[in-house]
């Protein structure tokens, strides 16, 4: 079944036409993580990792101090909306 699927196109999950394989870069895949992680822990300092692309974050800590401060943006960044910053830490 899988294969006839696989034959009828996009629509079915496999694309038609040219595939390109690209090499991996696993030291650039794990810097990236890490930095992922580094923004994930602004808003909650206890994330955790279920591997390099995956992470396990409760927000509720950050969304109610969001909403006592009236909205806006990032962790740390004083509500401003414009893209993270701030002291890294867990915005308390």
């Amino acid at each position: 079944i899988g294969q006839a699927l696989c034959r009828r196109g996009p629509e079915f999950g496999m694309p038609r036409g040219e595939l390109v394989f690209v090499r991996p870069d696993f030291a650039k895949y794990t810097a990236v993580a890490e930095v992922a992680r580094a923004i994930f822990r602004e808003y909650d300092p206890k994330m955790t990792a279920g591997s390099l692309d995956e992470a396990y974050l409760d927000l509720t800590d950050h969304l109610h101090k969001r909403a006592r401060d009236g909205g806006g943006g990032g962790a740390g960044d004083g509500g401003s909306g414009e893209g993270g910053g701030g002291d890294g830490g867990s915005g308390e």
